[in-house]
């Protein structure tokens, strides 16, 4: 075949398939070129940290955890085996804006998500943008149709590989286990990240991002520092909230799976409303050392949140329990259990 003629077919088999994807995937395109200039943006206005380390007129408590984030990436990447990346090389100044959106959404008598599909990421249970209207119109959508809808900022996302994530300045009001936990989570993302399954994505990157920063903490201050002390005791907190939510979460399926089909709506929703009438009445009686406004908060998220707000719950600490029971095996050795995860989750 000439080659001429032979790049001619070449670019036609390819372009066509292209032209009949984006013809009846219209919506999906133009979202994806929309969350394309987003982060294109952000990745363009974004500064290296070393000239930012270099510049007089940024203020020392900036420069000293943007460091602490370049002693968290290269402990993630030497002790835990986390894939090395240049993400978190760079910085964006948020002036103090919330950039970027994330709505969810759940049916409204089953804890069963919501589900957006896109190319490469597969079935994921959120849909983010970096316009609020454009959330809150997608938020109204999902209200149409009768969903429990969420919208919430994000504090930080991963790019899977695609651009070069960089340090929000909305990072730096977290301590140093908070930030820890967030950057290994994120950095876990693009280590191991398995098609159509962000229950395990999310579950598995909140569970290295939690001992990844026990072990940095560990290795940075030392096993009595008021450091790890500190984080421990939050994630004390959490892990309560965490196995209490966990528990409602069950309840509520429970009571979903045994409403009758022919069952009138106005009495599913009174069930549904004493059931959360609980949850928030029997939070109050959680003893927290550090968060006495959760039953507050809880109150909030749920009424104007529903099923979706439970579904956070799900989604990010339903297999944290068996991730546990599995780590024991290795005695604390977390690059050992890291190499693991990649091995059978990779190898599709």
């Amino acid at each position: 075949m000439n080659f001429h003629y032979f790049r001619k077919f070449l670019s036609d088999f390819i372009f066509i398939p292209l032209v009949v994807f984006c013809i009846f995937n219209i919506p999906l395109v133009v979202y994806g070129i929309q969350m394309g200039k987003g982060q294109l943006s952000i990745v363009w206005q974004a500064r290296s940290v070393k000239d930012v380390l270099l510049d007089p007129t940024i203020a020392d408590s900036v420069k000293i955890k943007l460091k602490v984030i370049q002693e968290i990436r290269q402990f993630a990447f030497e002790k835990i085996g986390l894939t090395p990346t240049d993400n978190y090389t760079t910085f964006y100044d948020q002036n103090g804006k919330q950039i970027i959106y994330v709505v969810t959404a759940c049916a409204p008598f089953a804890l069963k998500p919501n589900l957006w599909h896109f190319p490469v990421l597969g079935a994921v249970p959120y849909k983010g943008f970096f316009n609020l209207e454009k959330a809150k119109k997608e938020e109204r959508k999902m209200n149409l149709l009768g969903l429990d809808t969420d919208l919430g900022g994000a504090s930080g996302w991963s790019t899977l590989g695609f651009f070069k994530d960089p340090v929000l300045s909305q990072m730096l009001s977290r301590n140093e286990g908070d930030l820890a936990e967030l950057i290994i989570h994120e950095l876990t993302h693009g280590t191991i990240f398995v098609k159509d399954n962000v229950d395990l994505n999310e579950n598995l990157a909140s569970f290295i991002g939690n001992k990844g920063a026990i072990l940095f903490l560990k290795q940075k201050y030392g096993t009595e520092s008021k450091e790890l002390i500190n984080y421990l005791a939050h994630k004390e907190d959490e892990l309560k909230i965490e196995k209490y939510m966990l528990s409602c979460a069950h309840r509520l399926d429970s009571l979903y799976q045994q409403m009758l089909p022919e069952l009138n709506l106005n009495r599913k929703n009174n069930y549904k409303k004493q059931m959360f009438n609980s949850f928030i009445e029997n939070a109050k009686t959680l003893v927290l050392s550090r968060d006495s406004l959760f039953p507050s908060r809880l109150q909030k998220r749920i009424n104007n949140a529903g099923n979706a707000f439970i579904m956070h719950y799900v989604r990010y600490g339903s297999k944290q329990h068996d991730f546990e029971e599995e780590f024991k095996k290795f005695n604390g050795d977390l690059l050992k259990y890291v190499e693991l995860m990649k091995a059978k989750h990779l190898k599709n």
